[in-house]
Parts: C-alpha cells; structure tokens; sequence
C-alpha cells in the first residue's frame, strides 16, 4: 500500500512523463521523502492560491516546514553563488516564470565565507563543472543538505519569477 506521498509522487510522475530528483545512492536510505513534512509541504503547494501568496511573507505550513513566498527577477549565472543548508531540505517550486538552477555535490567545494547559523547557509566558490536545471510553471526540485544549488539565474533572459521556496526540517 502505497502513501500519500508515495502515491502523489507516482501520480506527478504518470502525468508529467517525468520529474527530476538527483540523490546519490549512498543517501537513498538517510531520507524519507514520503514522510509527514514533505506530505504536508506538497499539500500545500496543491492546496492554495500560490499567485493570491505575498511576496516575501514567511507562512508556517507546521511544524518543520515553512513557506517562502518569493517573486523577482532573474539574474546571470555568474552573479549567483551555490548555497547548502544544513538543518533544512529546500523545494524550489516554480509557481510561474523560468529559471535555471546549478546543482552540484557539496563534497569538496570551496566554502565562500563562514557557515550562517542564524540563516542556515553555507556559500561556496563556483566549481569549474556542475549541472542544472531549467524550472518552469508547475516545476519543482528537491534540495538535501549534501547537495549546493544555485537558485534565480535566468535562462536566455532575464525574466520574473514567483517561487515558492520550502524549508522542510531535517
């Protein structure tokens, strides 16, 4: 019998074609994706107006989990830093707009600057190779500690995205 989160996962696999989530086999185990946070987070990015949401307001969705309302204009890769966080998963959820976002293993990347308690970031030197993604309408990624991205880089241009960013507690 398969979860709630199991079974809205394989639903967003069946109509989409496909979705993108990135984990190295060593860690499959060390989560649960399906466990009652993350259920609760993709309820609510089901279940609300997201575009009716205001920009930069914090909204507690229970506890462990929180979302980020955010809305802005994309910016050059390069102008953009990868960021891990130690105490919190990210979902990227792109509500409307395109952005690319770098995602590289943390493991062996130059930290640039000290490790934000308070904010729970850790910023690093771009590496000479990483991938990404191009997130639209409806896209969403997943973000473990282990892994750095850098989110709000334009595609060919920049362009205005609304996202919804949520911190599910480890």
């Amino acid at each position: 019998m398969l979860g709630l989160g199991q079974r809205r996962l394989r639903e967003t696999i069946e109509r989409k074609g496909i979705i993108m989530f990135t984990c190295n086999l060593a860690n499959i185990t060390k989560y649960d994706y399906c466990n009652e946070r993350f259920t609760k987070a993709f309820d609510f990015l089901q279940n609300n107006d997201l575009l009716s949401l205001t920009p930069g307001t914090e909204i507690p969705v229970c506890d462990g989990v929180l979302a980020k309302i955010q809305e802005y204009s994309t910016d050059p890769e390069d102008t953009r830093r990868f960021e891990t966080h130690q105490d919190y998963f990210d979902i990227q959820f792109v509500v409307c707009g395109e952005e690319f976002i770098g995602i590289v293993p943390a493991a062996g990347l130059i930290k640039d600057g000290e490790y934000s308690e308070a904010d729970d970031i850790q910023y690093y030197q771009t590496p000479p190779k990483h991938g990404g993604a191009v997130l639209r309408n409806g896209d969403f990624l997943i973000v473990p500690p282990e892994d750095a991205h850098r989110p709000n880089c334009m595609t060919n241009k920049s362009g205005t995205v609304r996202k919804i960013v949520v911190k599910v507690k480890i």
